[in-house]
């Protein structure tokens, strides 16, 4: 379960890392979208300003050549005789080649003025564009003339007409320290300078005027139009106050006409005494919007392909680092139940993974052979708390086992080295299979002994139980090797094992650099005693009353004696474990029977009635060496009685 839990967390991350990848993506998308419109609209704002630019320097240019050409005209000493002759017809031959060179650089009007006679007025003298038309009033409707002639200075600017706009540039005419009248070079402004924007820049192209009042414009607001779109961009109506609010502080305006997908500019203009008092709008196409949808479409197409190739790029990678991952996380658990037997069949095609499993891989091999010297329970028990093994000790009720090899001595003089280590390592290995297979903790090997015992590190309640049973095996798969062994000509082990349960101190027990995780203590001492009696009585395994207490009646036991073993002030007594139950015959239940009530009339003193049971016993089992041993104490205390305080009890010696 726990590690379900861990694979889900490691899929959740992944989840976690591929929503903030997209997101990040659609963010980044999202950026790139806005920098590149951003940047589009730099581009156009940038154009606006360039047509805006374009248009101021062209006013410029003809406020420049009109200055060029009037001031090339008062230095004329031709043009300045005849004008101060008032001869009109010399004056016109005078200027003729003048007008000739100032048709071609775009002047449309080019006149004289002089005071009248008869009044404050001023009138047109000689008109080069119009010869026959002159003697008319100015000062209504001609400003520039009527500055020009009573400041006596030149002034140049935007000026308003009869018939429209134009760019003047009126100069005094001097002679002999005298003004003798007025020069003008003039620019219309009108279709002809729409016209010439329009060559640079396309589009629909339109004036507004700002000053009405003058009657021969009819009072209009649109005032020039070049383009087809006059009804659909220049409606005669004042522009908003929007626009005027900036075009009266003199800033051009630039806006979108998403509807007609055009971009519209408003450029102002000031006359001669720089007052605003025209606007020239200028609407054309833009591929904006065009740009704007291949922006968006192009940056969707990109996040999505994007989205999609990082999607399948981190499955892939999901699936090269989590498959085996997952699968490590399984073996982790495995090792933390310290089951180390099977291989770790994992590989991943990424460095870094692969060296971690190959980093499991030694682990798991070092503790494989970490299992060998400790407990498994004990390390199991390590790995789960995840705390480091520390000098200590508990007083547990356990079970303690010591076997030993009969005769282990003699068998190993007869046997070299190398084939002392084979049997003896055959023998153990079995043993301790057997030992481990009922939950027992291994404690250590004494040369051919073993010291083992069952209730810790993990608790058991049926710790003599399961003891019990793997003694029993051990002894029987003991015979089965023998019965091996001696077809292979070679000489069989015995084993004797002793059991003893009780109140023993258990824990890591040494110095603070070792110390072995063992049990100690007088109930210890107790079981080791048990194994070396079994050669007093003959037999295999023998158990305490502490065990057999502990027992269930699965179990066939054999009272054998009432002893009292060197280093205990009490008898204690003992029982050889003949088998489970199951695992007899009848006949064998009612000889152990019969036995326990002939030990029973032994410990009551009653020594012909033991003798005569013993001897009956003697006679089914003549090669029982424990009836024998009862019937020479029978005959001993015949002779000589023990003491009155005795209570069954022997003396073991040594």
């Amino acid at each position: 379960m726990f590690s379900r839990v861990r694979v889900t967390r490691i899929r959740n991350s992944f989840y976690l890392v591929v929503v903030l990848i997209q997101l990040l993506l659609v963010v980044l998308t999202f950026l790139f979208t806005r920098q590149a419109i951003d940047a589009l609209d730099r581009h156009e704002v940038e154009k606006a300003r360039s047509i805006a630019g374009f248009v101021d320097s062209h006013i410029e240019q003809a406020t420049a050549r009109a200055v060029i050409a009037v001031t090339g005209i008062v230095n004329n000493p031709a043009v300045v005789t005849a004008f101060a002759a008032k001869d009109r017809p010399a004056l016109a031959r005078a200027s003729e080649g003048t007008w000739s060179t100032l048709q071609r650089i775009g002047v449309g009007q080019f006149q004289f003025h002089v005071p009248a006679k008869e009044s404050s007025d001023f009138v047109s003298f000689l008109r080069l564009h119009e010869p026959t038309r002159f003697n008319d009033s100015l000062t209504a409707f001609r400003p520039t003339v009527v500055k020009a002639n009573t400041t006596k200075a030149m002034v140049i600017g935007l000026e308003q007409g009869r018939a429209g706009y134009g760019f003047r540039a009126v100069a005094p005419v001097v002679s002999a320290g005298a003004m003798v009248g007025t020069v003008e070079v003039g620019f219309d402004f009108g279709n002809a300078f729409l016209a010439l924007l329009n060559k640079s820049y396309p589009g629909h192209w339109g004036v507004y005027n700002l000053d009405r009042g003058v009657k021969s414009l009819d009072d209009r607001i649109v005032i020039n139009v070049l383009g087809d779109g006059k009804d659909v961009h220049f409606k005669n109506v004042p522009l908003s106050e929007g626009i005027l609010e900036r075009v009266r502080r003199g800033e051009h305006h630039y806006e979108r006409d998403p509807e007609s997908r055009t971009n519209v500019l408003h450029i102002p203009l000031r006359n001669y005494l720089a007052d605003i008092v025209l606007v020239v709008k200028h609407v054309y196409s833009t591929t904006y919007y065009d740009a704007i949808r291949d922006i968006i479409l192009g940056a969707a197409l990109i996040c999505f392909i994007g989205l999609v190739l990082s999607g399948l790029i981190i499955f892939a990678l999901y699936r090269m680092i989590t498959a085996p991952i997952q699968k490590l996380v399984a073996e982790t658990d495995r090792i933390k139940r310290f089951e180390l037997d099977d291989e770790i069949g994992i590989s991943s095609g990424l460095t870094e993974v692969q060296e971690l499993i190959d980093a499991m891989k030694g682990m798991k091999a070092g503790l494989q052979s970490f299992r060998k010297y400790v407990p498994a329970q004990l390390v199991r028990q390590l790995i789960e708390s995840k705390q480091e093994a520390r000098i200590s000790g508990l007083r547990r009720n356990i079970t303690v086992f010591f076997s030993d090899v009969e005769g282990f001595t003699s068998i190993s003089e007869t046997l070299t080295p190398n084939e002392l280590a084979t049997r003896l390592s055959e023998y153990l290995n079995e043993m301790t299979a057997i030992i481990l297979r009922h939950q027992g903790t291994v404690d250590k090997y004494i040369g051919d002994s073993i010291m083992a015992f069952w209730g810790a590190p993990i608790d058991q309640h049926d710790h003599a139980e399961r003891a019990c049973r793997a003694a029993l095996e051990c002894q029987a798969r003991l015979r089965e090797m023998a019965a091996k062994w001696q077809e292979e000509g070679k000489t069989p082990f015995h084993t004797r094992i002793g059991i003893n349960s009780g109140e023993i101190v258990v824990g890591n027990i040494g110095s603070e650099q070792r110390f072995s995780y063992t049990a100690i203590g007088d109930a210890v001492n107790l079981a080791s005693r048990l194994e070396g009696i079994n050669r007093v009585y003959g037999t295999r395994i023998i158990v305490s009353q502490n065990t057999a207490g502990r027992l269930p009646d699965d179990f066939a036991l054999r009272l054998l004696d009432f002893v009292m073993v060197r280093g205990k002030s009490e008898p204690v007594k003992i029982y050889e474990l003949v088998a489970e139950k199951g695992d007899i015959t009848s006949l064998d239940m009612d000889y152990l029977k019969y036995f326990n009530r002939a030990v029973a009339l032994y410990q009551q003193r009653d020594w012909d009635s033991a003798i005569r049971c013993f001897s009956k016993l003697a006679e089914k089992r003549p090669h029982d060496p424990t009836c024998g041993m009862y019937l020479r104490r029978c005959e001993a205390f015949n002779i000589t009685p023990p003491p009155e305080d005795w209570n069954g009890e022997y003396v073991m010696a040594g």
